[in-house]
C-alpha cells in the first residue's frame, strides 16, 4: 500500500513515540522530516523540533467523529 505525500505543516503520528507531531520541515531527497510535539485541541506547537526522523516511520493523523466531539466538548469545558 503507498503511503500518502507527508507534507510541512501536515499532522503526523511517528511511530515509537506518544502524542501528535506537525511537520516543520522536509529534506530534499523527501526521506526524512523535521517535527515537533502539537496540541490539536490549542493549534499551538509544543516544544523543540525533532530533526531528521525517517519518513517512512510518520503516518498521517486522522481524528474522527467522537474524537472531534471529545475535543469540542473539551475546549468548552476547560479554561486555560
Amino acid at each position: 500500500m503507498a503511503r500518502a505525500q507527508i507534507k510541512v505543516g501536515q499532522i503526523v503520528v511517528p511511530e515509537g513515540l506518544v502524542g501528535v507531531y506537525r511537520v516543520v520541515g522536509v529534506s530534499l531527497d523527501g526521506q526524512t522530516a523535521d517535527i515537533e510535539k502539537f496540541d490539536v485541541s490549542k493549534q499551538k506547537s509544543l516544544g523543540d523540533p525533532i530533526r531528521t526522523v525517517a519518513m517512512n516511520k510518520l503516518t498521517a493523523y486522522k481524528e474522527d467523529a467522537s474524537q472531534t466531539a471529545a475535543r469540542i466538548v473539551r475546549e468548552a469545558t476547560t479554561e486555560d
